[in-house]
């Protein structure tokens, strides 16, 4: 199992201020973990940060976004299941402008894999580089865009990213099924930088809608007190009132309560460009 973080915004300067409400849920103890990374986009470039080996102490997400200018970040802790704790098989996984995460496990895996890569281009399938779930569910996924022609359209919409992964979800779902497979575990979160999609089909998911800032506790940690002529020293609010961003997160401690919102079982959440946010259920592709 693992703690999965996706965020899209609309200022890369603000990242950590709008990450801040919900600092408490994106710190992971790392009991059990063996690996952990994130991945964001900085001047036109898919940056990954992996580390490969157990965490020696709590991943803080909150203080990782703090060295970060981004859009768009997809963090991940994983406890792994399937594959061994090396660089090739810790995500976030990346082909291109996308990146993906996956929470969960894939029953029987080495089962339904052949099926599973079936419908893989060559070109995809030799990009490959590990053994989990989570790569392969990648590279269906790409598959899937690959079929739809948009695999590489920078203008994609979120209706056709959400029915490349409703197909990819059908496709492991029929695949487990004919196997005698448990029914598989698909928190996920995919971007291109310009937009965000996730499913929850497993583990709870919340959201959060940020609509502009006031008295940043960030901003005002970082300008300290400003003194006055005649008066003791005050601390001057910072406002982001152009603010706008969405936080998900999987696998949170507890049952975080409004403004948090829980994600239904087997819906889709999509996030565009613009961070209008929809949430359906999950179609058949």
């Amino acid at each position: 199992m693992s703690r999965l973080l996706a965020y899209l915004g609309n200022d890369p300067e603000r990242v950590q201020c709008a990450l801040h409400p919900g600092r408490a849920l994106l710190v992971d103890d790392a009991v059990g973990a063996d690996s952990w990374g994130v991945g964001f986009y900085q001047g036109g470039e898919v940056l990954l940060r992996r580390k490969p080996k157990p965490p020696a102490a709590p991943v803080d997400f909150y203080e990782v976004a703090s060295e970060v200018r981004t859009d768009a970040l997809i963090g991940h802790v994983r406890r792994g299941t399937v594959g061994a704790p090396k660089d090739e098989n810790t995500p976030p996984f990346r082909f291109r402008s996308w990146l993906f995460a996956h929470h969960g496990t894939v029953d029987g895996f080495e089962r339904i894999r052949p099926g599973l890569l079936e419908e893989v281009p060559d070109y995809l399938r030799r990009n490959l580089r590990g053994e989990t779930d989570s790569e392969h569910l990648f590279h269906r996924f790409l598959a899937e865009l690959h079929a739809l022609g948009k695999l590489d359209d920078p203008l994609i919409t979120t209706t056709e990213a959400g029915r490349a992964i409703a197909r990819m979800i059908a496709a492991i779902e029929r695949l487990c099924a004919a196997a005698g497979a448990t029914p598989p575990e698909l928190d996920l979160a995919v971007t291109n930088g310009r937009i965000l999609l996730a499913v929850r089909r497993g583990a709870p998911m919340h959201l959060r809608r940020l609509q502009g800032i006031r008295d940043c506790p960030v901003c005002r940690e970082r300008s300290g007190p400003v003194a006055e002529s005649g008066r003791g020293a005050r601390v001057r609010p910072v406002d982001h009132e152009h603010l706008r961003a969405v936080v998900l997160v999987a696998d949170s401690p507890g049952s975080p309560g409004p403004p948090w919102q829980e994600v239904a079982e087997r819906h889709l959440v999509a996030v565009s460009h613009a961070l209008a946010v929809t949430i359906e259920p999950l179609g058949a592709g």
